[in-house]
Order: structure tokens, then C-alpha cells, then sequence
């Protein structure tokens, strides 16, 4: 006997909503003990910076005034409309994201059918679901995937499925032959994608040289079109070759203009610095191609309405090309943000707490 949508709706609501209500206490306990660990207690609001808070939160929720001072404690900016995370990732973006969707639209061996029109980092071999393919999808045999992946000088392979924070990222040169074949063996080994490494822009690589430095862009489509939120560059530290912040590495803020703020961020303290670890001075540094990063990324948002709050992680080549890296479509990361920048939603942040809570 067929079932009634509205039985199917009812069903796939009641289970759809036990694993959504699951993943939010997740996230809200991790972001609390995040909060309770990194926040300065020894600095304190006023109590007209208290009044502020709940004055402005009284039409939408009641909030912790102790996210505004995570904040403003460490970048000397308060504001009372900073996002509690709490409530960013347990609400607001799942109101502008398709939560579910996003496990799909987030692997990044489809990108490139996603985001046709956008230059990528070179792909060497997929593995989608234990099977390999070309950057062309056409399948392979293991021999054939070992011959692509040494015939570059090095590699990348970065798990395609859920894979912030740098998590899984691995690095081969052609001559580890044995380790190659190991990774393409390994039949635990799936869902990931072999890229050629990227060489970029002489400006970025002075910033830390060994880490491809990113530039991450939140950006917010609304009916009235795209509008960039905030833009910072993400720079790998030490010796690290990656550049997520939630990895090690600090993010600055980028101006209109595309040269970096005075100061840098760690993710989760809050550490600030006026110059890289490695020497650079970042006060006015120009970033190479931004106008030409902000254009690109106000295409690439129009093309996914379903995911209208996204952090796209670009990077800018030797010869100035713009390139997608990532394009994280849920849970962007909000600390280097608002550290960098304020609160994320600046001046549209009523507008988008409007909608978010229905008072439209």
C-alpha cells in the first residue's frame, strides 16, 4: 500500500529531526566548552555593555553576554551584535543552508560538475565510494592511478567528504612510489581526491612560504543579491603546510581595498599578532587579484540558492588566476571572523535576525 506524503513527511521528520536535535547539542556543548576555556576571565562588561546586549537580543533570543566579551576582549571592539556560536551554528546556518544537502554538495570530487566555471587546483585521481576515476570521471585501474600520481612532481590528497580543519590531508612526493601504491591499495581508504599542488602567487608565498595562504570569504545571498560578510587570508605557521586556523595556523582581516589589517588571530585564543611568526609585517599588506576573488566568489553563490551562507576558501596562482579551493556550504568556521572583523553580519545583522527568527 503506497504511503501518503503526509505519513512520509511526518516519518521522515520525526527521525530527521532526532538526528538534527543530536548533532545541535553536540555542537552547542563543544562550543560552550570552547567559550569556558578560551574566554579572559580577567576582563569584564560594563553594565551599560550588558545593557546593550540584552536590549539589542530582546526581539530574537535570550543570549550569554559572555560571547560579546570572548570577542571584544581579545580584538578591543565591542559590539553587542556579535553571533553567539552557539546559536550560529544551531540556527543561523541552518536556516540559510540545506543541512542535508550539504554532505552531497560538499564533496569536493563534484566540484568541479558544481562549479564549472571557477579554475581548480589540477586533478590527478578520484576515489568516489572505493573506486577510482581520472579528473574526467572515467574509471581506472590502480596501475593507471599510480602512473598519474607519480608522473607529478607532488601531491596532495585531501579526504573529499567532511574534511575541515585540515583533517587527513596528506602530502607525496613522485619518488615514494611504495606509499603511493599503499594509498591506492588500501581498500579503508575512500572518498578522497589526488590534486597537483598549487603555485601561488609570489605576494601570498612571502606570507608563509609552505602553506598555500587562502583567502576565506563568507558571503550571504540575499533577495537583493549576494553581499560579502567578511573576508580574512588564512596563513599557515612554522613549518605547517596547511592553513586552517583550526590547525595552527592565524587569520588577518582584508579591507575593501584588499590589504590586510594590522593585526592577525589564532582561532580559538584569540592570540593577536601585528607580525607573522616568520617575519612578515602584516599592516597594509596588499593581497594579489582581490577585486578579481570578491568578483568570482559573487558568481560561484548564485549558483547554489540552496546554500545561501558560505565561507569559500580561494587562492590566487603565479599568474593572478583566481582559484577555488573549498566551498564550505554548512559550519564555516565563525571565530576568524569576527575576531578579525566584528560581528559577522555587521550591519545587516537586524535584517538577518529578522528572518532567521521569523519577525519579517
Amino acid at each position: 500500500m503506497a504511503v501518503s506524503k503526509k505519513a512520509k513527511k511526518l516519518y521522515t521528520g520525526f527521525f530527521d529531526g532526532i538526528e538534527t536535535f543530536a548533532a545541535n547539542t553536540i555542537s552547542d556543548l563543544q562550543e560552550k566548552r570552547y567559550l569556558k576555556k578560551y574566554l579572559d576571565k580577567t576582563t569584564k562588561l560594563s553594565k551599560d555593555q550588558k545593557k546593550q546586549i540584552k536590549e539589542f537580543w530582546a526581539p530574537y533570543c535570550k543570549v550569554s553576554p559572555k560571547w560579546a566579551l570572548y570577542y571584544s576582549s581579545k580584538n578591543d571592539k565591542f559590539d553587542p551584535r556579535y553571533i553567539p556560536n552557539t546559536l550560529y551554528y544551531t540556527k543561523i546556518d541552518q536556516y540559510f543552508n540545506a543541512r542535508k544537502l550539504g554532505y552531497g554538495f560538499n564533496d569536493k570530487n563534484y566540484y568541479s560538475r558544481i562549479f564549472p566555471n571557477v579554475k581548480q587546483p589540477k586533478t590527478i585521481v578520484r576515489n568516489i565510494g572505493g573506486v577510482l576515476f581520472d579528473k574526467d570521471y572515467l574509471q581506472i585501474c590502480i596501475s593507471d592511478a599510480i602512473n598519474l600520481v607519480t608522473s607529478e612532481s607532488e601531491v596532495i590528497v585531501k579526504p573529499s567528504q567532511e574534511s575541515g580543519s585540515g583533517r587527513g590531508i596528506q602530502f607525496y612526493k613522485c619518488g615514494q612510489v611504495k606509499q603511493i601504491e599503499a594509498l591506492l591499495n588500501d581498500s579503508n581508504e575512500k572518498n578522497y581526491i589526488v590534486q597537483a599542488i598549487v603555485n601561488q602567487h609570489p605576494l601570498l608565498e612571502q606570507v608563509h612560504p609552505g602553506s598555500l595562504n587562502t583567502i576565506r570569504i563568507c558571503s550571504l545571498l540575499l533577495d537583493d543579491g549576494v553581499h560579502i560578510l567578511s573576508s580574512v587570508l588564512r596563513m599557515g605557521v612554522n613549518k605547517s603546510r596547511i592553513d586552517n586556523v583550526t590547525a595552527g595556523g592565524i587569520s588577518a582581516a582584508i579591507n575593501a581595498d584588499g590589504k590586510l589589517d594590522r593585526y592577525a588571530y589564532t582561532y580559538y585564543s584569540g592570540e593577536r599578532f601585528e607580525k607573522h611568526p616568520q617575519g612578515l609585517v602584516f599592516d597594509g599588506y596588499q593581497i594579489p587579484s582581490y577585486n578579481l576573488v570578491i568578483e568570482k566568489v559573487k558568481v560561484l553563490a548564485q549558483t547554489i540558492g540552496n546554500f545561501r551562507l558560505v565561507s569559500w576558501d580561494m587562492a590566487v596562482d603565479a599568474d593572478g588566476d583566481v582559484i577555488l579551493i573549498e566551498a564550505n556550504m554548512r559550519k564555516g568556521g565563525i571565530n576568524l571572523h569576527q575576531f578579525d572583523n566584528g560581528p559577522l553580519f555587521g550591519d545587516l545583522t537586524n535584517r538577518v535576525l529578522d528572518e532567521v527568527f521569523g519577525n519579517k
